[in-house]
């Protein structure tokens, strides 16, 4: 996608639900994370021009306001009401997805959403809203970031070619919830695997790290019908943040950690210490690949609505996350594997 190509239509316009860190950024974030925030996503973006902002705290509201030059709304409907809005990025808390979302997609002229995950926090509820977008025509993209960016693509497109070779155990960490940040694992998981991670699976959860409020932090152990099997652990994350993949194949490994910034493809070598022993290399690591992920987010939600097309990350690709975290808190609760 290229991102400096001026659509020839005019640029859609776009307002922010929710002033928080992810939605406006933080004056000291690294400038390599570039576009780091709805906000500077949709000013960065020459198809889309950001006209409204609104943050239930009204002080909140206020500073987003003077920082951006665009005004400011204490309430979604109001902000919706007198910048009619076409496209629109929900960046509330969690517990507020649903019904903010129930509400605003009839909205009339309203044409793509992009939400911050999870869509909802309960299963049925999300599929409620797959639905109501569809039946109101409304583009709905979910902030699973990683699926938009275009370094982690290309490690997808590169174990999709056998980079890997068979790939046989997957392992991870996350923190902040099975839902929160557990679902962005999971989908994480279904992008770098593609067809081996869909399909049935069997959930077993144990007790885990610490919750990120009611949502728990269990640890996992997943059963893919293809036979994959993916284990997750839960950290504590008033220690420190800690979000990470590696997948084992035949023909080496591929670490990828600092959140999906860093990457790591270690191919198998003899080894150097045990003669007729096989080992890993060290490996040559990759940086910065998550740099303007949310600019890439926000051009492929309005080229999806521009195209007629499914966005990067659907909520078809929501619920299917979702799905898994509904079976490890089952399973935790039951204490016994559940299948979804």
């Amino acid at each position: 996608m290229n991102l400096a190509a001026h659509s020839a239509s005019r640029p859609l316009r776009a307002a922010l639900i929710g002033c928080g860190r992810i939605a406006i950024g933080h004056p000291d974030d690294h400038p390599a994370l570039q576009a780091a925030s709805h906000a500077a996503a949709y000013q960065a973006c020459p198809d889309s021009e950001l006209v409204g902002v609104c943050d239930s705290r009204p002080e909140v509201a206020a500073a987003a306001s003077a920082r951006l030059g665009v005004p400011a709304f204490s309430d979604y409907r109001s902000l919706l009401g007198a910048v009619q809005p076409e496209v629109v990025s929900l960046c509330t808390p969690d517990e507020t997805h649903a019904a903010i979302l129930a509400d605003i997609l009839p909205t009339p002229g309203l044409r793509g959403v992009l939400a911050e995950k999870p869509l909802a926090l309960a299963l049925a509820a999300a599929s409620e809203l797959v639905a109501s977008a569809a039946q109101h025509g409304v583009v709905l993209a979910v902030n699973y970031s990683r699926r938009y960016a275009p370094s982690q693509q290309a490690l997808a497109q590169r174990l999709a070619s056998g980079a890997l070779g068979r790939i046989h155990s997957v392992s991870g960490c996350y923190s902040k919830g099975i839902r929160h940040n557990g679902t962005h694992w999971f989908d994480w998981l279904r992008l770098l695997l593609g067809a081996a991670a869909d399909g049935p699976a069997e959930v077993i959860a144990y007790p885990g790290g610490e919750a990120f409020g009611d949502d728990p932090s269990p640890h996992l152990m997943l059963r893919f019908a293809s036979g994959l099997v993916a284990q997750l652990q839960a950290a504590d994350h008033s220690a420190y943040s800690l979000f990470e993949i590696t997948l084992n194949g035949d023909a080496g490994r591929l670490r990828i950690d600092q959140s999906g910034h860093r990457a790591c493809w270690q191919p198998v070598i003899d080894s150097p210490l045990y003669a007729g022993y096989r080992t890993l290399a060290d490996g040559t690591p990759e940086d910065s690949l998550m740099s303007n992920a949310l600019l890439h987010a926000v051009a492929d939600l309005l080229a999806a609505i521009r195209c007629g097309r499914p966005p990067a990350c659907s909520g078809a690709d929501a619920l299917a996350a979702l799905r898994l975290a509904d079976a490890a808190c089952r399973s935790l609760a039951g204490g016994c594997p559940v299948t979804c």
